[in-house]
């Protein structure tokens, strides 16, 4: 298949990127860093935040899931209700969800540099993948499985338990099943989605898309953060070793809600970092529980293929 390059409008004057991430992959810590690049508009997972909410029309008896805002406001009513379900205190945009929308206001921003922050999930199919905005470089950062899931079962427990979505039986954490979750969710899947992804920007966008391996960035942070911000198009300084600890630079990011840095289950760490600190070790297969277990062993090739680039 003969690659294409992507057009890239503002790379004289500056860069825009998208980082394609999973979750609990030090993706939210690396965002923080680049808001402290000056001029830099940074947006967070809009496109993987409206297929969170769309997902949930399926519930509804809606199968043909809608794309663009136009004859679809009650669809997007629900999506943007049922995201609210899941995340208390966030209130979402029913008009800020659609695929078609956020791509328009991507590719029209004007800001010198743009930085975005989304699931590579949210693009796992060529209807989705159509609305990849034009003129923006990727990079996907990947993080060991075991410490992915052992991270999200946490974090999901405490949002569910929050939120009062726990199953019946799930009284702590001992009891409670990620497995069900993740497959329910669409998220036992994460890295087959993140590598597929990946394999389709560099078959179709760009040959040689940016990596990152999350060890190698918080053992050495420096070389890496510089060789990234010179592929997108973004100013290097060392001060981007060191930010603020305050979260108040979160309410510059453009969200399609309103209040989801206050989700601390998911956010808390990393909201309040000031640098990037020395990786977590892997922990031993058999120290972790049956359920992190299963979906790491399913994830470690699409891993490992991608730890090689």
């Amino acid at each position: 298949m003969s690659h294409v390059t992507n057009d890239h409008p503002c790379r004289q004057s500056g860069g825009r990127a998208i980082l394609w991430m999973t979750p609990r992959s030090i993706s939210t810590a690396f965002t923080k860093c680049m808001s402290w690049i000056p001029g830099c508009e940074v947006w967070m997972e809009p496109f993987g935040l409206s297929q969170i909410g769309l997902r949930e029309l399926k519930k509804f008896g809606v199968t043909d899931v809608p794309m663009n805002y136009t004859g679809h406001k009650k669809e997007f009513k629900i999506a943007a209700e049922a995201l609210e379900s899941y995340l208390p205190g966030a209130t979402f945009f029913p008009d800020r969800l659609p695929f078609e929308t956020i791509k328009k206001e991507l590719e029209e921003s004007t800001s010198k540099y743009v930085f975005v922050k989304d699931d590579s999930y949210a693009m796992s199919t060529d209807q989705r993948r159509q609305f990849i905005p034009k003129g923006y470089q990727h990079a996907f950062i990947i993080r060991h499985p075991l410490l992915v899931f052992k991270s999200m079962r946490k974090a999901w427990f405490a949002q569910y338990q929050k939120a009062g979505k726990l199953k019946f039986n799930e009284t702590d954490e001992s009891s409670f099943d990620f497995r069900l979750y993740a497959k329910e969710q669409g998220v036992d899947t994460l890295f087959q989605q993140h590598q597929e992804l990946w394999k389709y920007i560099r078959d179709h966008v760009n040959p040689s898309p940016f990596v990152i391996d999350s060890s190698a960035l918080l053992t050495n942070p420096a070389p890496v953060l510089q060789e990234f911000c010179e592929y997108v198009g973004f100013p290097y300084s060392d001060s981007l070793l060191h930010w603020s600890g305050s979260s108040e630079v979160a309410k510059s990011w453009k969200w399609p809600c309103d209040k989801v840095c206050n989700i601390e289950a998911f956010l808390d760490v990393a909201i309040y970092s000031t640098h990037f600190t020395p990786p977590a070790a892997v922990p031993a297969w058999e120290e972790v529980t049956d359920d992190v277990r299963e979906l790491a062993e399913k994830a470690m090739p699409y891993y490992e293929d991608m730890l090689q680039h």
